[in-house]
């Protein structure tokens, strides 16, 4: 769906990747990366400030910077995409968060 979207809308879709997961490992061995004090550089602000930057830099190279960008995820990704347009709302002007459950994080 999001794809057709785009193509209809002219819009780019990009999924992120994040932190620890995927390819983006900040130490040549992923077992020693959960070890201890490696997982510090692994919280959420880490990881929204990952994001923003990245939005920043395809902004840029698309010379983009006065298109709209929308976060969306389900579950985990949608308290990312949440958390996102409330701590970057110059950078995120809207996010689809399914399935989130912001009741548990009530507070925090």
């Amino acid at each position: 769906m999001t794809q057709t979207l785009a193509e209809k809308w002219g819009g780019l879709v990009v999924f992120g990747e994040h932190r620890y997961f995927g390819g983006s490992w900040p130490f040549d061995n992923k077992a020693k990366a959960m070890e201890g004090s490696n997982k510090q550089f692994l919280t959420v602000d880490d990881v929204l400030m990952d994001y923003n930057e990245l939005i920043k830099s395809i902004k840029a190279e698309y010379n983009a910077g006065d298109k709209a960008v929308i976060a969306f995820g389900g579950s985990y990704g949608g308290m990312l995409a949440a958390w996102m347009r409330m701590k970057y709302p110059q950078t995120i002007q809207g996010a689809l968060a399914a399935s989130a459950p912001i009741l548990y994080f009530h507070g925090a």
